[in-house]
């Protein structure tokens, strides 16, 4: 059974009652989906997924997408190593959203902290779902009628 315990106000939920490192049945993977869909990120606890593992519950949602800017994983093109240390420091230090310049966006990241430090290196994450309604409707109704650009030519500058 599924327990769902919300950790913030606008987005985020810890997730029990799931093993990742197995093959989920449609019905775990519909409150998942469900789950995503209402709380917009999810956070799992001690959950030590191998390669397959990760690719295969990555592969429940939809085709990955590659990320050419990074390393991969040996034989998992699809899980992009993210690593940094000050030898190696890391190459976005600002809020964004990966991969919004693709004709086709992701529906989102799958993240599987390997090696944490005790302190810092947090991921932070943000609801533009929240941040929209929170918008005023003259705000709203302005925003509506504007197209962004997503162009990243001016990624990792």
């Amino acid at each position: 059974m599924l327990k769902l315990t919300p950790v913030a106000g606008a987005l985020g939920a810890e997730v029990d009652g799931i093993n990742l490192c197995a093959p989920l049945s449609d019905d775990q993977f519909e409150a998942l989906n469900q789950a995503l869909l209402e709380y917009e990120v999810l956070f799992f606890r001690n959950q030590p997924m191998k390669p397959a593992d990760h690719a295969a519950l990555a592969d429940r949602f939809g085709p990955p997408q590659h990320h050419e800017a990074y390393p991969h994983v040996d034989g998992y093109s699809q899980i992009t190593i993210l690593e940094n240390d000050e030898a190696n420091p890391s190459k976005i230090e600002m809020w964004h959203t990966d991969m919004t310049f693709r004709p086709c966006p992701p529906l989102g990241s799958i993240l599987h902290g390997v090696i944490i430090p005790e302190r810092g290196g947090d991921t932070l994450f943000a609801s533009m779902s929240a941040a929209w309604e929170g918008l005023s409707d003259h705000w709203q109704q302005f925003l509506s009628g504007l197209t962004a650009v997503h162009d990243f030519s001016w990624g990792f500058k």
